[in-house]
């Protein structure tokens, strides 16, 4: 094999190898010391696997590329299985970290039809704060709880795209902790506003939507961002939620979550552009 190109930024390493596989050319990439580098498994292909190369770190954001990472004719090999997620169907495709969320959620709206309300009323974000001090998970437990089909149906679309969005281009780990501090604050805000009778995945939803939305906007070299139709119609539904024309929704969770994310999509997407263009 062949040394090609040693990149320090995992999604744009992956991205790469995707733009080559969909051409034919085929590649390991392996990660060492911070670094993802990128072997050519075809030598004869050399030179035409630099100029892509070239092409595409001159602009990883660019309208060019933008389907190739979906629609790779094979999956990249060499790196740990948790972060390539292929075949097996649309379940298969996702990461960990969304998987044991969806299941969860699932699971726990079905059990008052097996246990009775029981489940519901011991992740409830309780009545006094202090108690918070003997039982802390259920500052985060409220975002598991869903009160109608429509209702977890809707989180839990989004929930499974957006997550499985983080999971494949950064870590199973960044959205494991990013929707923990997400929950964390918007389940608080939301008690603050209207005490402890509320739950859903939404406000974190739109914490994963803020997230990807910024960091996309700050660190382009990333190669991956939300597409604008998606982020106006959150928005949209953001307001239709606070005019009062859904009902009544946790719409302080939302806001919290979606300010939230997307100052923590700023501030690591700053702090990986900085590593990315210091090499």
């Amino acid at each position: 094999m062949l040394e090609l190109v040693r990149i320090n930024n995992a999604a744009v390493a992956k991205r790469l190898a995707d733009v080559l596989a969909r051409r034919g050319i085929h590649t390991r990439l392996e990660e060492g010391q911070g670094e993802y580098t990128l072997f050519l498994t075809d030598p004869a292909r050399l030179e035409e696997a630099r100029e892509l190369a070239r092409d595409f770190l001159a602009d990883p954001a660019g309208r060019r590329w933008q389907d190739d990472a979906w629609r790779a004719s094979e999956p990249v090999t060499g790196l740990p299985r948790e972060k390539v997620f292929t075949g097996g169907g649309w379940f298969a495709s996702l990461g960990p970290v969304t998987r044991t969320g969806l299941i969860a959620c699932a699971l726990i709206f079905l059990s008052p039809y097996v246990i009775g309300p029981v489940l519901y009323e011991a992740l409830m974000f309780p009545d006094q704060p202090r108690i918070l001090m003997s039982q802390p998970w259920r500052l985060l437990t409220p975002m598991l709880l869903h009160f109608s089909a429509l209702h977890i149906i809707f989180n839990l679309l989004w929930w499974c795209d957006l997550g499985r969005l983080i999971e494949r281009f950064q870590s199973s780990f960044q959205l494991l902790w990013l929707t923990l501090v997400v929950a964390a604050v918007s389940n608080f805000a939301q008690y603050l506003d209207t005490g402890p009778r509320f739950g859903g995945l939404s406000g974190v939803v739109y914490g994963l939507l803020g997230y990807l939305w910024l960091y996309g906007k700050v660190n382009p070299a990333a190669g991956y961002q939300l597409r604008r139709e998606i982020v106006l119609l959150m928005l949209a539904w953001l307001v239709i939620c606070y005019v009062g024309l859904s009902g009544i929704v946790a719409n302080t969770a939302h806001l919290t979550g979606l300010l939230s994310g997307a100052a923590i999509g700023a501030l690591v997407g700053l702090y990986r552009r900085m590593r990315y263009y210091r090499g």
